[in-house]
């Protein structure tokens, strides 16, 4: 799989660009704050319909669009697949009465967004599925040692890519359990009958269950390629990834416990969205005390553990950064063993803080897929070999220049 354009109209610093690209190593280099990792956000914009930058849409439209009546932003992405070519678009517009005035009020702008497939129109979350990419950026390493919620992201946007119907069923969750946790407050305050989360009580199981699942099997698959990489990248170390789902079904009824174990081996998704449901009616009390639920896949985690010790905790910098890595390049090994063809690459300053050794592994992996598009703000990082065989491009001030 290989990203043959990239066309974007005022989104972040780029006004205009038409860039056309090959299946082969692709370098972008210049210095900060030019519009590297612009590029490689507006890819997996493109992908996903998620910024891994920002959650506010109206960050994404270039700054003097906004002089315009009506301020908009355009990627346009085209991926070759082994069964033919898929164009994925994102159109984004801002609207609202605050934009007609001298100095409009950028923050409470409406924001359109527009999705089409293959020209056809169609909602966000279909956007999974078309387009499989793994992107590296040197923010993932607070993510080892950071709240669980950056890794039950990462863990989720690889998932979604497999599974269309994953995105679905976690937007569904998320609803269902905003529904019972505002029922869980004003049984709080007014103290009515608890029997009225019966129906939140299901719908958070049904969607729940499947999700602790399919995380486990998932982080079960790339945790096999994670132990070889991380071994090749420091030199022998094992790298175990460890799964710590927020609902323990294997515990005695009447205990809930966050414990590291395989779902899906042992029981049928009909048994244990019961248990789900169950341990839902056991914790009621205690969720109607504290107004939240407090079990379910929105407090799951997964432990980065190396050679014995959660690198999240104890790891140094050096050791957390190896250990996202290899997660990533283990990533792009399992979704290859999907799709049946390699994932695009996106790698964002990858080379920082890498001593030599694991810098030409790096370099041997990216010979595995078809596509990786690097971005530094240092070419001479990288190998000479490499940088010629690389095909180049120099950025500056949201202008992509090749460099022959």
């Amino acid at each position: 799989m290989w990203l043959r354009s990239l066309s974007l109209t005022q989104f972040r610093n780029y006004a205009r660009l038409e860039w056309r690209l090959e299946p082969r190593a692709i370098m972008v280099y210049g210095a900060n704050a030019q519009g590297k990792t612009n590029l490689l956000e507006a890819i997996a914009y493109a992908a996903m319909g998620h910024s891994f930058r920002t959650s506010s849409d109206r960050e994404l439209i270039h700054w003097a669009a906004w002089r315009d009546p009506m301020p908009f932003a355009r990627v346009i992405a085209e991926f070759v697949r082994k069964d033919g070519p898929v164009r994925l678009e994102i159109a984004l517009v801002a609207e609202g009465r605050q934009l007609s005035q001298a100095v409009p009020d950028l923050q409470t702008a409406a924001i359109r967004k527009q999705v089409r497939i293959n020209g056809i129109p169609h909602r966000a979350l279909d956007l999974f599925g078309h387009a499989a990419v793994v992107l590296f950026t040197p923010q993932d390493v607070e993510v080892v040692g950071g709240p669980p919620t950056g890794r039950r992201r990462l863990l989720d946007l690889l998932i979604a890519q497999t599974s269309p119907d994953f995105a679905r069923m976690l937007a569904s969750y998320q609803r269902a359990l905003s529904q019972r946790n505002a029922l869980l407050r004003r049984l709080q305050e007014e103290k009515n009958d608890p029997a009225h989360l019966d129906v939140w009580d299901e719908a958070v199981a049904r969607y729940g269950a499947p999700l602790i699942d399919q995380r486990a099997r998932a982080l079960h698959a790339i945790a096999r390629y994670a132990e070889d990489v991380h071994k090749a990248l420091s030199g022998g170390e094992p790298l175990w990834l460890r799964y710590v789902p927020g609902l323990d079904p294997f515990q005695a009824e009447g205990q809930m416990a966050l414990v590291g174990m395989m779902w899906g081996e042992t029981f049928r998704e009909v048994e244990w969205r019961e248990r789900f449901r169950r341990a839902l009616l056991r914790e009621r009390a205690q969720d109607i005390q504290r107004g939240t639920t407090r079990i379910g896949p929105h407090r799951d985690d997964l432990r980065f553990i190396v050679d014995g010790v959660d690198v999240g905790l104890y790891g140094s910098r050096g050791q957390q950064r190896t250990a996202i890595l290899a997660f990533k390049l283990a990533a792009a090994r399992w979704l290859a063993s999907i799709f049946q063809e390699s994932p695009v690459l996106l790698l964002d300053e990858v080379m920082a803080e890498l001593d030599e050794e694991r810098r030409r592994y790096l370099l041997r992996a990216l010979e595995e897929v078809e596509q990786a598009i690097i971005t530094t703000a240092d070419r001479m990082r990288f190998e000479l070999e490499f940088q010629e065989r690389a095909r180049r491009f120099v950025v500056r001030q949201g202008f992509l220049q090749e460099d022959w």
